[in-house]
């Protein structure tokens, strides 16, 4: 599994091939721009949980070690 920025650059990359074709209907910019979107949300997410993660283990290390 990748991880989360990977799918994200694949996701822009993969973007840029299409439209340099020169034959994106504004149906598939669309699903893309979405697609980016909700990357970019997940993204935030899991940034956020993790910083989450580190505060919530120094609170319990503070609190264990008195």
């Amino acid at each position: 599994m990748k991880d989360a920025d990977g799918y994200l650059n694949e996701i822009r990359e993969n973007l840029k091939k299409i439209q340099a074709q020169g034959k994106v209907t504004p149906t598939e910019n669309a699903l893309f721009g979405m697609i980016d979107g909700l990357a970019g949300l997940q993204m935030t997410t899991l940034q956020r949980m993790a910083e989450l993660n580190r505060r919530v283990q120094a609170l319990e290390e503070k609190h264990r070690t008195g």
